[in-house]
């Protein structure tokens, strides 16, 4: 029998005598989401019944005629209640649900104003709101019949068209529809907590428990050790997947539910559907383990442990919810997407309307990230200062304040540690969020010249000097070598265009918000040579300046220890999201790839000049392409593909400025030197 069947089959038991691991693998799917729905639909019920239990009071103001009088009276759960006073009081003290505000009599038009006091915030006065103006439509359709009767009309001449739905949907397809818009969430979320637990106490609880130890020192592989937990935890998420699926589909198609009857829903999936959601949760539960005991197992406690993960909890969340909104197509690119590609394949499962070829490329892709996992998970395994680095007195350390950590590190000239620039950087981005769009709503282009300089450029300096450490290794303050130099311009050069074809790419799945881009357009585009000069100074010297220390300075400077490959993607995708705002989504993807290349350049060269003036340069170039009035009509449609010419042009360029940077020596400055390998 294999070593990791042995290791596999030892944690499998420990793990199932956990209550933890049995109440979310069995008690919730089984027992508990069946109740669950039960009784929310009966509170819904209950809560409907409940506002039908009693007449709804409402008041007419204003002069009221017989006819709405005796529509009034006769209307089913309606009650006309006098009141005295402001009609809003009357809402507010719930004396009424809704008020009928009735003007004077017709004008020449023959039209009567009536509005309809409610309030908005409660159920009752919804109800009230909506029976009320029930009961005006009725006395309006009186009021035109009586006008096409005194004049000979027919009752239709006021009804020119007749419009009624048909929905060619049968009911089991309509039920698809409905239960794709909220199970593959559902699914995505129970397969990430079948894997969350399980991996912190397969990793961080056993090293606590001090049993983590012992079974390295057996004489067993330590791939055999990693496979066997990582089968452990995947088999669990697969299975409390599994259950939570037939859990709900059998709790729907039981018809244990009062109201998918009441609304002719039916829910049903065939067979070979439920076996394409199997295959496909197999390697998605791959894919969580393998992430979960590969963080987990840098955590000393699971209390720690538990701490790490959430955040990627929370990160799964937004591809997993993407299926929900409308308007968003499924293709080849979601499909690739991590996690996204995964929900959307279980929404045309239950729609019936999914693509083999789509589903092969989700299966594929998350197949592939799910082996990149389990290197991670491996890697984390085998490397000793993961498993071993955390002693007893780590959670001392762990206790103190960050304030405690900078005044014992003041006589430290290192750069920062990575948990330190980590809460800079997000402290600098609430800051700059909140405070930095305040300034420019107040004070326009001057607020966010303002907001770069006192809420990222000062901030940068401050933590410098706060922290005790040396500020030409932290922000990399070397002069560039001529070779470097020359070899960032070149990148640079190469890399506009590939970035210009990216977003043009990305366009296809994500939206382009012409409004957000109008605006966009405006503040980039000078006229004059004044508002030129002015704009390059707002948009591309004080972001070259500002953003770069703050990013391939302090944050870079201190997440060397992460390893080159990790540290300059980290940076770039810290960069992106930097950028993100409610309407500019499409920045991300360009804008990270951007902060990766910049970052690597300063990585090479050991200058944060290098990064400067890449920045510079990118920025610049965008504002003299939307000031040139030849150029305009080529660079204004982001829709549009750039100029085939120019992607081989930057290929080349971003060739040629790579190999220069590879060529260039690694600086030695301070007792410091770069690392020389590739990341």
């Amino acid at each position: 029998m294999n070593a990791w069947r042995v290791v596999c089959a030892k944690e499998l038991r420990e793990t199932l005598r956990d209550r933890r691991t049995l109440l979310m693998m069995i008690v919730v799917p089984v027992l508990l989401y069946p109740v669950l729905l039960i009784v929310m639909e009966q509170l819904l019920l209950f809560g409907m019944r409940n506002l039908e239990a009693e007449p709804t009071p409402v008041a007419v103001v204003g002069e009221v005629p017989p006819a709405l009088a005796a529509l009034l009276e006769g209307a089913e759960g309606l009650i006309v209640v006098p009141i005295d006073g402001d009609p809003d009081s009357a809402l507010r003290s719930d004396s009424v649900t809704a008020v009928a505000l009735v003007g004077g009599p017709a004008g020449v038009d023959g039209t009567r104003a009536i509005t309809l006091l409610y309030d908005a915030a409660s159920d009752r006065s919804n109800r009230g709101r909506g029976q009320l103006a029930s009961v005006l439509d009725d006395w309006g359709d009186t009021l035109v019949a009586r006008r096409l009767s005194e004049r000979g009309l027919p009752a239709t001449f006021a009804v020119p068209i007749a419009v009624a739905d048909s929905s060619i949907a049968r009911p089991e397809e309509v039920g698809g529809y409905t239960l794709g818009r909220i199970l593959p969430l559902l699914l995505v979320v129970i397969t990430l907590l079948g894997a969350f637990y399980p991996a912190i106490d397969l990793a961080a609880g056993e090293k606590e428990r001090g049993t983590l130890e012992t079974l390295l020192t057996a004489p067993v592989p330590a791939r055999d050790i990693v496979i066997g937990k990582f089968v452990t935890v995947a088999l669990i998420g697969v299975i409390a997947a599994g259950l939570n699926l037939g859990s709900m589909i059998l709790t729907f198609q039981a018809g244990a539910l009062q109201i998918t009857e009441a609304i002719g829903l039916e829910v049903s999936l065939p067979f070979s559907a439920i076996l394409a959601i199997f295959a496909t949760l197999v390697p998605l539960a791959v894919l969580f383990g393998a992430i979960f005991l590969g963080i987990a197992v840098g955590s000393s406690s699971f209390k720690e442990a538990q701490n790490a993960l959430t955040p990627v909890y929370m990160v799964v969340l937004i591809p997993a919810m993407l299926p929900i909104f409308p308007g968003i197509d499924f293709g080849p690119l979601l499909a690739v997407t991590p996690v996204a590609g995964v929900s959307f394949f279980f929404r045309d499962l239950m729609t019936g309307d999914a693509e083999v070829g789509l589903g092969l490329l989700v299966v594929l892709s998350t197949t592939v990230y799910a082996v990149a996992g389990l290197a991670f998970a491996s890697r984390a395994f085998g490397n000793e200062r993961v498993l071993f680095g955390n002693d007893g007195g780590d959670a001392e350390v762990g206790s103190r304040s960050w304030l405690e950590g900078w005044r014992e590190r003041r006589g430290d000239r290192g750069p920062p540690e990575p948990s330190t620039v980590f809460g800079f950087v997000a402290l600098v981005a609430l800051l700059f969020f909140y405070g930095g769009i305040r300034l420019q709503l107040r004070f326009g282009e001057a607020g966010l010249l303002a907001a770069e300089w006192l809420l990222l450029f000062v901030p940068a300096v401050l933590i410098v000097v706060l922290t005790g450490v040396d500020p030409v290794r932290t922000l990399s303050l070397r002069r560039p070598s001529p070779r470097g130099l020359f070899g960032s311009v070149v990148l640079i050069a190469g890399a506009v265009p590939l970035v210009w074809a990216i977003g043009w790419l990305q366009s296809f799945v994500l939206p382009v918000p012409w409004e957000l881009l109008e605006g966009l357009e405006d503040l980039v585009t000078a006229e004059t040579t004044g508002r030129l000069l002015w704009l390059l100074l707002l948009l591309a010297v004080t972001p070259a300046v500002c953003e770069e220390l703050v990013f391939r300075g302090v944050l870079l400077g201190g997440t060397r220890t992460l390893g080159p490959g990790r540290m300059i993607v980290l940076n770039g995708l810290v960069f992106g999201a930097f950028h993100l705002s409610f309407q500019t989504v499409i920045r991300f993807l360009p804008t990270a790839t951007l902060g990766i290349v910049i970052a690597w350049a300063v990585w090479r060269t050991g200058s944060i000049w290098v990064g400067m003036l890449m920045h510079f340069l990118n920025n610049a170039t965008i504002v003299v392409l939307a000031s040139t009035p030849a150029l305009q009509g080529v660079f204004s449609d982001p829709e549009a593909p750039p100029p085939l010419w120019l992607v081989p042009v930057g290929v080349i360029a971003f060739a040629i400025g790579a190999r220069l940077l590879l060529q260039n020596p690694p600086p030695q400055e301070g007792g410091y030197t770069i690392p020389s390998e590739d990341p």
